[in-house]
């Protein structure tokens, strides 16, 4: 197991109608890659996690 980072992302939340800042953790892998491991949004529930900027951004660290 890698060392554990969080990063705080905040964007607009489209389903909500409102500003979100999520929690996002990442497991750093022994090749540097970040993994998303844990994010206090459900991005898989959302109907809007296709244009989602938020999960769009913690998909990609």
């Amino acid at each position: 197991m890698g060392e554990i980072i969080e990063k705080f992302i905040s964007g607009f939340c489209r389903s909500g109608n409102c500003t979100k800042t999520v929690c996002c953790e990442y497991e750093q892998q022994t090749d540097g890659r970040l993994t998303l491991t844990e994010s206090d949004c459900d991005f898989e529930g959302c109907p809007n996690s296709a244009s989602c900027l938020i999960r769009k951004e913690a998909l990609a660290p």
